[in-house]
């Protein structure tokens, strides 16, 4: 399978690493496809592999005590999965399910251990994840449990515009986000997502069709994101 190695090195698991470092890396790399739907990692089984996105887009989702499932990140190209079980010998805490077709480089965790004992600039690209990921699941359980439903939409926008996540136009930036995908996101429902975000539409804060969003006003999305309640 080829790969566009300028997208695969832009991801943080390569940063900061010489070309012969990453031509090193890669090559204990093997290349896999999963259908839409299907998971790449199942909650509660042992970490086997890190995985880097190269095509399509992902779902990270955890199932509560009750089996009410919680959606915790979209994420894209770049993204490595499954840093945790690098970093130490786990179970997965989530399951990461493709929501498109998905491409990915798979790196089994003995060899990629291997090459994290001896190159540090690695190991510490696998712990800042692990870190990053970390605070971004402390947030958003913070918010599902504290931040109104509107106010956590406009967060999630932005913070999904910041990532990987959105493309550049010319009158603001477009999200491949679908509003069951917020609602989700959001953990809130289809309808509360709709309503606030058709009101939105009218406001021009924001456009788009079926399955996409595309953000026109950041500045007034970013004050209804930061709006502190009382």
């Amino acid at each position: 399978m080829a790969h566009d190695r300028t997208s695969i090195f832009s991801s943080p698991f390569f940063a900061g690493l010489a070309p012969e470092e990453r031509a090193a890396i890669l090559q204990r790399a093997a290349s896999r496809k999963f259908a839409a739907g299907e998971s790449l990692i199942a909650q509660g089984e042992s970490a086997t592999a890190l995985f880097v996105i190269t095509k399509g887009r992902i779902k990270i989702w955890r199932a509560s005590e009750d089996g009410a499932p919680l959606t915790l990140a979209l994420l894209g190209p770049g993204a490595p999965i499954g840093t945790l079980g690098a970093a130490k010998d786990v179970r997965n805490h989530a399951t990461v399910s493709a929501l498109t077709a998905v491409e990915a480089l798979v790196w089994p965790l003995s060899g990629l251990r291997e090459a994290m004992d001896n190159n540090a600039t690695l190991a510490l690209n696998v712990l800042r994840t692990v870190s990053g990921y970390a605070e971004q699941m402390i947030e958003r359980l913070e918010e599902v449990s504290s931040v109104p439903v509107e106010q956590r939409l406009a967060r999630t926008l932005l913070r999904m515009a910041r990532g990987s996540n959105g493309e550049s136009t010319e009158d603001g930036c477009d999200l491949p986000l679908s509003r069951q995908d917020l609602a989700d996101l959001t953990s809130t429902t289809l309808p509360t997502v709709s309503r606030i975000m058709s009101r939105w539409k009218q406001a021009g804060l924001i456009a788009g069709g079926r399955g996409r969003v595309r953000l026109l006003d950041c500045g007034a999305l970013k004050l209804l994101a930061e709006r502190t309640t009382g």
